[in-house]
């Protein structure tokens, strides 16, 4: 005679066979956080439990697939915006070009400014005038006051310098000028070096209105500062 224990574990066997379902799978797999059976555990499932996994993989499978479509979506777009941005490189790449040739000429003529003497030696049959049109001074005859002004301590009479003198030759641009008889702030403000156009004087006024109370009186000997 079989017990009562044995009996009704024969009943639960068979009810287990028949209804597919199995006690050896304590736990719930969910694939949407990355969980899933392991074969074993597989074989185990009962037939609902097998159906409610695979539903799960189903749905995975599309959410994952929505997400590969939207990311090849998303992989074209930014195939196109390359290529935009290869199109405005392509039509840039000239004006680049341009720019790196202006630059170039540019390093050239600092370079050449840079080279420029600082200093003078008269020679004999020398004047300011002449001196001031050189290639390697300024050019330009009509720039000899500034070459005057800048030696002051050395020539006292412009129309006479005398050979071997070694004159200072200014390259900068002046930030204070020393006011000299019969200047008014128009006439410095049309000098080359200072702004070459005389309507610019209230830029020296406004900059020296602690010194020049009038514009119109400006006298011998005061300093200015030249704004830049």
């Amino acid at each position: 005679m079989l017990s009562r224990l044995a009996v009704i574990t024969i009943l639960l066997v068979g009810l287990a066979l028949v209804s597919g379902c199995s006690t050896g799978v304590p736990r719930t797999a969910d694939p949407s956080a990355g969980d899933y059976y392991s074969e074993e555990e597989y074989q185990k499932l009962s037939k609902d439990q097998r159906a409610a996994y695979c539903a799960a993989l189903e749905a995975e499978y599309q959410k994952q697939l929505g997400c590969v479509e939207k990311a090849t979506t998303d992989l074209e777009k930014e195939g196109l915006a390359i290529r935009d941005l290869e199109s405005e490189l392509a039509m840039l790449n000239p004006k680049l070009d341009s720019l790196r040739s202006d630059v170039n000429g540019l390093e050239r003529e600092v370079a050449y400014f840079e080279g420029l003497p600082r200093t003078y030696v008269v020679q004999k049959g020398d004047f300011l005038r002449k001196i001031s049109a050189l290639e390697e001074i300024y050019a330009g005859e009509s720039k000899w006051k500034r070459i005057f002004w800048a030696n002051r301590d050395l020539i006292h009479n412009p129309n006479l310098i005398y050979p071997n003198q070694e004159l200072t030759i200014p390259r900068d641009w002046p930030h204070s000028h020393t006011v000299v008889e019969g200047e008014t702030l128009w006439r410095i403000a049309g000098y080359w070096e200072i702004y070459g156009d005389g309507k610019l004087w209230p830029r020296i006024h406004e900059a020296n209105k602690d010194v020049v109370r009038s514009p119109d009186l400006i006298r011998p000997g005061l300093v200015l500062t030249i704004p830049r």
